[in-house]
C-alpha cells in the first residue's frame, strides 16, 4: 500500500487499540483528504492458540475453553462443541435438557445484541445508548445467572445435557423482565429512527449487495440485512427449533440502518421463542437414562471418526469440526467462527467513504475480534 502512494496521499493506522475498534485489530488506511482509497485489515494481535488448546485437555476441559472463543456468545460456543461430541456419541439430549439449552442460548442471543447496539451508538457519537442498553442487559444475565451460576462464561452444557436444572421460581423471574425488554426495544427502535444525526450516518452508508455477502461466505445479522433469509435454526435445526414458532429477520438495504434493525428485530423473535419455551418444556430428567455420561464425566473415551457441527451465534454461523481417534481428547478441532468473513466485507465497504463513515461501518458488523483471532 506504502509503495503506491501518489504526493497527496497519506496511510494512517487505526488500532489495534483504538476507541471505535470493536476489538483489537488494526486498520491500515490510505488517505486522500478525508476519502479512503485504500484499506485493509490485520488481525492476529489477540491469538490465543484455541484450537491447539482443546485437542490437548479433555472432553470435559474443552467446555470451558471455548467459552473464551467470545465471551459474548460462550453458551453459544459450548452447543457447538458439546454438539459435536454428541454425534460422535450417538447421544441425545433429552426434551427438557434442550429446552432449557434453547433458552439460556437465546438469552445469550439477547444480551449480545443489547451490548453491541450500545457500544454502535457509542461510537457514532450516541453516548446515551449505551447507558439505555447496558442497564436491561444486567436484566439478561442477572437470569443466564439464575441458571448457569455465572454471569459470562458459564461452563453450563454436559454432552447429553444440562450441568443443572431451571432454580425454582425462574419462570415468574424471567417473564416481568422479558416483558419490560419488550417495551425497551420499542424505545430503542424509536429513538434510533427518530434521531436525524443517526438516520444521516446510517442511512445508504456501507451498503453490502447479497450477492457480494454471499461470495465473501458472511452470515447472521450482517448477511440477512441484506434481504438473505438464512438462520441455522431454520435451514438446519438443532434442539427444539423445529419446534418453536419465529421468523427470520431480514432487512433489504444492507446498509447500517439496516443491519441495526435487524438485530433489533431478532431481540423480539429470541423473547418470543423464550417465551414458548417457558410454556412448552416439559418435566422429565435432564440427561439421557441408560449411559454412562451425566453431569460429570472427567475422563471418557469417544469413539474414534470425524463430524462437523454448526449452530446459530449472534454473530452468525458457527461450526466446528472435530476428529477422534477414541482416546479421551480430541484429536484434532478446527474452528470455523462467524466473524472471520464479516470482516473481510469490511475493506471493500468502506473505500471510497469518508474516515467517519468508517467508524459508522465497521461499528455496525457488530464484530468480536477475540473470535476471529481464538
Amino acid at each position: 500500500m506504502e509503495e503506491m502512494l501518489e504526493p497527496n496521499e497519506m496511510i494512517i493506522h487505526l488500532g489495534p487499540q483504538h476507541p471505535m475498534q470493536p476489538g483489537p485489530f488494526r486498520l491500515n488506511l490510505k488517505l486522500k483528504g478525508e476519502t479512503i482509497m485504500d484499506a485493509e485489515v490485520e488481525m492476529g494481535y489477540i491469538h490465543k492458540g484455541i484450537e491447539k488448546i482443546l485437542e490437548n485437555r479433555t472432553y470435559l476441559q474443552g467446555i470451558t475453553i471455548v467459552d473464551r472463543i467470545c465471551y459474548l456468545v460462550a453458551l453459544t460456543n459450548e452447543e457447538c462443541y458439546v454438539g459435536c461430541v454428541e454425534k460422535l456419541l450417538d447421544l441425545e439430549p433429552p426434551e427438557r435438557a434442550q429446552y432449557i439449552r434453547v433458552i439460556v442460548e437465546e438469552l445469550s442471543r439477547l444480551q449480545s445484541h443489547l451490548l453491541g447496539l450500545g457500544e454502535y451508538g457509542e461510537f457514532i457519537g450516541f453516548v446515551s445508548m449505551f447507558m439505555y442498553t447496558i442497564k436491561e442487559r444486567e436484566d439478561i444475565l442477572t437470569l443466564i445467572d439464575m441458571v448457569t451460576g455465572a454471569r459470562i462464561t458459564h461452563s453450563y452444557l454436559r454432552f447429553g445435557g444440562v450441568r443443572a436444572d431451571l432454580p425454582d421460581g425462574f419462570k415468574e423471574k424471567a417473564i416481568p423482565i422479558l416483558n419490560n425488554l419488550k417495551k425497551a426495544i420499542n424505545d430503542y427502535e424509536e429513538m434510533f429512527n427518530s434521531d436525524t444525526i443517526y438516520r444521516e450516518r446510517t442511512i445508504g452508508i456501507g451498503v453490502l449487495s447479497a450477492d457480494d455477502a454471499k461470495s465473501l461466505g458472511v452470515s447472521g445479522p450482517v448477511l440477512r440485512a441484506t434481504g438473505v433469509p438464512y438462520d441455522i435454526r431454520k435451514v438446519e435445526p438443532y434442539l427444539v427449533y423445529k419446534d418453536l414458532d419465529f421468523k427470520v429477520c431480514t432487512e433489504t438495504a444492507g446498509d447500517c440502518f439496516a443491519r441495526v434493525q435487524v438485530r433489533l428485530n431478532e431481540m423480539r423473535e429470541s423473547i418470543h421463542i423464550i417465551e414458548q419455551c417457558l410454556d412448552m418444556i416439559p418435566n422429565g430428567p435432564i440427561f439421557p437414562e441408560g449411559t454412562p455420561y451425566g453431569r460429570r464425566t472427567p475422563v471418557m473415551r469417544v469413539p474414534a471418526g470425524e463430524v462437523f457441527h454448526r449452530v446459530e451465534d449472534p454473530r452468525g454461523e458457527m461450526g466446528m469440526y472435530m476428529v477422534s481417534d477414541g482416546s479421551d481428547k480430541p484429536y484434532r478441532v478446527k474452528v470455523k467462527g462467524p466473524y472471520y468473513p464479516t470482516l473481510q466485507a469490511l475493506p471493500p465497504l468502506i473505500i471510497g467513504t469518508t474516515v467517519a463513515d468508517m467508524v459508522s461501518i465497521a461499528g455496525s458488523m457488530d464484530g468480536c475480534t477475540s473470535e476471529v483471532d481464538r
